[in-house]
């Protein structure tokens, strides 16, 4: 069975049974019919040229959003094996116009909820993966730390276990440098146990936020770091994902960015934005792209990157 990736999207895994990008109420039809006509229009797909492309993907859009499990078996079926690269192509951009949308109306929000950010780009890798069923997994992980968490005294005691947790029990990676595709997809980190340093960040704050920490992602004159602050001393504490959730103070922070021969600025402590944290994991993704050059979806993503920056 193949797996999820940039090349073989989640929605198009074969032999796998996963859930429809959109959960729309399902159209009454003979079930033999409807797989003719998908079956017939994945054929055109493959041998009509470019000119009458739009119009069959209109046609293929028509049918994801009135029976998307339903074009899933069609595909299984008629291509057991490798889905052509036009059919490929065709479906990868119905979804990519989904992101678009969706991207549009995070950036115009004041406050974007981080994970309906993270759940968009995850998108484009598996185009199966909705922003509750996310969510859900979220909940689970953060149902599994709590009895840990409740006897935490303190937040230095918070960050202990909840490094334990990641990097200790579920045996999470944080891959510092050459990442692929999957690994600054949030959806894939969580599936794959193994993500970029900015992902694990992430990941920090949905389970922490979960419980009320005031918990952030800093970037700490480029590195990035989740950041906590006691409520009652106002002392700055940071975890470092990269470190397998090594704690450090403000001091530590001071002289790494010395040692760089910078300046401390108290703005490495103010919190990133879940728009910024979108707009520096789009940047990943062109990183990523551009070590594979793959230029199709290079511009995909560029286009997403300007959408949330403007």
């Amino acid at each position: 069975m193949q797996k999820a990736g940039v090349n073989n999207p989640g929605f198009f895994v074969e032999n796998e049974t996963l859930k429809p990008v959109e959960k729309t109420p399902q159209i009454c039809y003979s079930t033999g019919m409807e797989n003719s006509r998908l079956e017939a229009l994945f054929k055109l797909l493959t041998t009509e040229d470019v000119a009458h492309r739009p119009l069959l993907r209109g046609e293929v859009a028509a049918a994801l959003r009135e029976n998307p499990s339903g074009v899933r078996t069609a595909l299984a079926e008629q291509f057991p094996g490798k889905t052509p690269k036009p059919v490929l192509h065709i479906l990868e951009e119905i979804f990519w116009e989904n992101i678009t949308n969706g991207l549009a109306r995070f950036s115009a929000k004041i406050n974007p909820d981080l994970e309906e950010g993270l759940a968009l780009l995850s998108q484009f890798t598996d185009p199966s993966v909705t922003l509750p069923e996310l969510s859900a997994q979220l909940d689970d992980l953060a149902r599994a730390v709590r009895p840990a968490l409740v006897n935490a005294v303190g937040y230095t005691a918070v960050a202990q276990v909840l490094g334990k947790y990641l990097f200790g029990t579920l045996q999470f990676v944080t891959r510092p440098a050459r990442l692929d595709l999957a690994e600054v997809s949030f959806s894939q980190v969580l599936q794959r146990r193994r993500g970029s340093c900015l992902c694990m960040a992430c990941l920090y704050v949905v389970i922490a936020t979960r419980y009320g920490l005031d918990i952030n992602v800093v970037d700490v004159a480029g590195r990035i770091l989740v950041h906590l602050q006691e409520p009652e001393t106002a002392q700055s504490l940071l975890i470092d994902p990269l470190d397998n959730g090594k704690i450090l103070s403000e001091a530590d922070c001071r002289q790494y960015v010395a040692a760089r021969q910078l300046a401390w600025d108290p703005a490495f402590l103010t919190p990133m934005t879940s728009r910024q944290i979108v707009r520096r994991l789009l940047a990943n993704m062109i990183f990523v792209l551009n070590q594979t050059h793959d230029e199709r979806r290079l511009t995909q993503v560029r286009r997403y990157l300007e959408i949330v920056k403007n």
